[in-house]
């Protein structure tokens, strides 16, 4: 059990900050998560009030952090400290090292490559951080986008589980992809 004011460092890359959700957040990160395009393919849905996503930027945040986890960084483009998405790294099974990366970004900032910039940084801190073996990532089938982000960062593919995920009243294809520790650029093993 991690300290309760533990939070994950702030990660700087060349064109962002990543660091931990505060309070303050949630009515900047609201008019973004309230966007039923951001929230196409994700597991959960537009936020529909500002209450919403304060539970999420306290919350769920603060929940992840006394695990100790990388899990959920705030993406923010200097000098705005508005936070525009989240991305971060949670344990799947800690017996197994296998962690799970996820993400997702505003609309306005999308095609930038602010996702993949983004995850890099996050993906590089946890492999040295948190040891695991293994980080995977899951895609709703047709989110070729995101499909894309994980290609660039070295990801392979590994299968399709057809049905596998029931959202919003359908059942979805889930796509599997991961990144082992030995392939991740710079790490010495």
């Amino acid at each position: 059990m991690m300290p309760p004011d533990w939070r994950p460092p702030t990660l700087t890359t060349p064109r962002l900050v990543l660091r931990p959700f505060c309070a303050a957040d949630a009515e900047p990160l609201f008019e973004h998560a309230k966007n039923p395009h951001v929230t196409r393919f994700t597991l959960w849905d537009a936020h529909k009030t500002v209450a919403e996503t304060m539970v999420f930027v306290h919350d769920y945040a603060l929940a992840r952090y006394r695990e100790g986890v990388p899990e959920p960084f705030a993406i923010t483009v200097p000098p705005d400290p508005r936070p525009i998405g989240s991305v971060g790294c949670f344990w799947v099974s800690k017996p197994h090292a296998t962690m799970e990366l996820g993400y997702w970004l505003a609309e306005p900032f999308w095609g930038r490559g602010y996702t993949a910039e983004a995850c890099r940084a996050v993906l590089s801190h946890t492999f040295e951080e948190c040891l695991p073996e293994r980080i995977q990532a899951r895609v709703i089938d047709g989110n070729t986008a995101s499909a894309r982000v994980l290609a660039k960062l070295g990801f392979t593919f590994e299968g399709t589980l057809r049905r596998s995920l029931l959202r919003r009243g359908q059942f979805d294809d889930v796509c599997y992809f991961s990144v082992l520790r030995d392939e991740w650029p710079g790490l010495i093993n």
